[in-house]
């Protein structure tokens, strides 16, 4: 009986692994997206500031050198602008957001799993539909998640691996919760 409740947390635990990886590339995506937005917008208030302040200056001052400048930078703010339009990052954050908060409840239902095959107190036969409702569910998130990057790949690892998102010490947990619930308490 053992052996089934080890080989169903071996692939429960895999399965959460993924589950937690694609999250968080999920989430790297949406501020990847954010990030660019902000940029992009930020540049192109500023080109658009600068073409209305060339043309305003045309009208008192005619030097060849100012309408040159105005017209590329217009062409940069037309430019910018139509990016922005082509390429919806703000949709494609939500997106990703999206597609990381329902995996958010797939990782929290696969870690309650865990629970319950460690106390083993559940049938296995219970705990494997209960695991494949939930494979079931995160295949449909995979299905309609938005693409990610390399980039976001590389920075979810750093984010998990090295500055431990997402996990939290006992003393860290500890000063969340009310006292008769900590584990560092004195008996």
């Amino acid at each position: 009986m053992d052996d089934k409740y080890r080989a169903l947390d071996d692939i429960a635990r895999n399965h959460y692994a993924n589950v937690v990886w694609t999250h968080k590339i999920q989430e790297k995506q949406a501020e990847i997206y954010e990030k660019r937005y902000k940029v992009l917008a930020a540049v192109n208030i500023v080109f658009a500031a600068l073409t209305s302040a060339g043309l305003i200056s045309i009208l008192f001052a005619d030097p060849t050198w100012l309408k040159i400048a105005s017209a590329v930078v217009s062409f940069i703010t037309t430019a910018i602008s139509a990016f922005l339009a082509s390429f919806d990052y703000k949709s494609l954050s939500k997106d990703n957001k999206s597609a990381a908060r329902k995996l958010v409840c797939a990782r929290d239902e696969l870690l309650s799993l865990l629970a319950k095959i460690q106390l083993r107190e559940t049938p296995v036969t219970e705990l494997m539909d209960s695991f494949d409702t939930i494979q079931k569910q995160v295949h449909e998130v995979y299905k309609e998640a938005p693409n990610t990057t390399n980039k976001a790949v590389k920075k979810a690892g750093v984010a998990l691996k090295n500055n431990k998102e997402g996990t939290y010490t006992d003393e860290e947990i500890d000063a969340l919760l009310p006292d008769v619930l900590k584990r560092g308490r004195k008996k």
